[in-house]
């Protein structure tokens, strides 16, 4: 198939997390797209969403290290209209690389994976941070040689790339992070603390020592619909959802649904829980709820961590969206202007999308324009 890319590995060994505990074996997966010129200096680190993954661009039917979690729905490059020769990641002039993030379940090493005894990782699989991501993500840098490179992270990438550039500002030219901060609000803790609540209680969970075969698909899919209600418009859910009421997918014993968005939900949950594993999930959900830049920069303050952004001069782009309840316009506007105030070169633009969070995803056409102008700067 025309443009079709391959997922690549990238062996770490012994990888130490942030909590001190060490694993052997460590993986990243990882694509890339364009190519790297002889100074090394066209690079720019391309960061996913929450439950995303590395294939961000072209077609990729063939992902063995994700097993039965890479489906049809995952194929596509989620970014297709962003990247290509002459759009605003333009692989005529960059090098792009994006990266599944550790404790994923897309190729990189995760709860899924194999423990040295032969069984799953499952919950024995550490919590990872976001300068755990960072400093596994720079190793596929370093493996490249790229001492200099640009940075786009949106949702939970954008914190990600907070950390990469407190952890090595010099070797950054740039930052783009859509829809996202520098701390998560209190709805997004409890958010969080909800689903890990819903994949408990499901009985096949068993302390998340469950056989891949006989995952906890229910307590999963009840997370994600707890988890899509922040990702999306619910104004204009009614009309996003398709007409008609479908049956239950076996999510239910005797209620029927009665409404278009319940079975929308429902269609969403149960979508999900075949493509993720539930202990991946649970690692990821953290990786969000437990973000502080504050805290992670070694400064505990977050003007302090802001102002040595701004000692490297590292320029910044934000963007927010009209409709996110994630990160709503207040709250990446707030950002900007403290950027400002610490002497960081920051841009802002609010994008007006009746798509909420997930705009970015489903009408990249309305980031282009920026993204290109910004870049060409």
């Amino acid at each position: 198939m025309e443009n079709t890319v391959r997922t690549q590995i990238l062996e770490l060994g012994d990888f130490t997390f942030e909590s001190g505990e060490t694993l052997p074996g460590i993986r990243l997966a990882y694509e890339t797209y364009g190519t790297l010129n002889e100074k090394k200096d066209n690079a720019l680190l391309l960061f996913h969403a929450l439950t995303g993954s590395h294939h961000a661009h072209g077609y990729n039917d063939d992902l063995p290290e994700a097993g039965s979690f890479w489906r049809p729905e995952n194929f596509e490059g989620w970014w297709n209209l962003m990247i290509g020769p002459g759009k605003p990641l333009d692989t005529d002039k960059y090098f792009i690389i994006c990266i599944n993030y550790l404790g994923s379940c897309y190729g990189s090493s995760g709860p899924a994976d194999l423990a040295p005894d032969g069984e799953p990782w499952g919950s024995r699989f550490p919590m990872v941070n976001a300068n755990d991501q960072a400093r596994a993500q720079i190793k596929v840098l370093d493996h490249f040689g790229i001492d200099r490179f640009y940075m786009v992270g949106p949702s939970l990438g954008g914190m990600i790339s907070l950390c990469v550039a407190n952890l090595w500002p010099e070797r950054i030219k740039s930052v783009i992070i859509i829809g996202s901060g520098y701390k998560p609000q209190i709805d997004h803790l409890l958010c969080g603390f909800e689903q890990v609540l819903a994949i408990e209680q499901d009985s096949a969970y068993q302390a998340g020592r469950y056989a891949l075969s006989a995952p906890p698909l229910h307590g999963l899919a009840l997370a994600r619909i707890i988890c899509h209600k922040l990702f999306t418009y619910q104004r204009g859910l009614a009309k996003r959802a398709r007409k008609g009421v479908a049956d239950s997918k076996g999510m239910l014993t005797w209620y029927k649904p009665r409404r278009n968005t319940e079975s929308y939900m429902l269609h969403q949950g149960t979508k999900f829980a075949l493509r993720f594993d539930a202990n991946a999930y649970i690692r990821i959900i953290e990786l969000w709820t437990g973000f502080d830049f504050a805290a992670f920069s070694g400064l505990g303050d977050i003007d302090a961590a802001f102002k040595r952004l701004a000692e490297h001069k590292i320029p910044f782009m934000l963007f927010s969206i009209s409709t996110d309840c994630c990160f709503t316009p207040r709250s990446v506007s707030l950002f900007h202007r403290r950027l400002l105030k610490n002497g960081v070169d920051s841009r802002y633009k609010c994008i007006r999308s009746m798509k909420g969070h997930d705009s970015f995803l489903l009408e990249p056409e309305l980031y282009q324009k920026e993204i290109a102008d910004y870049l060409n700067r």
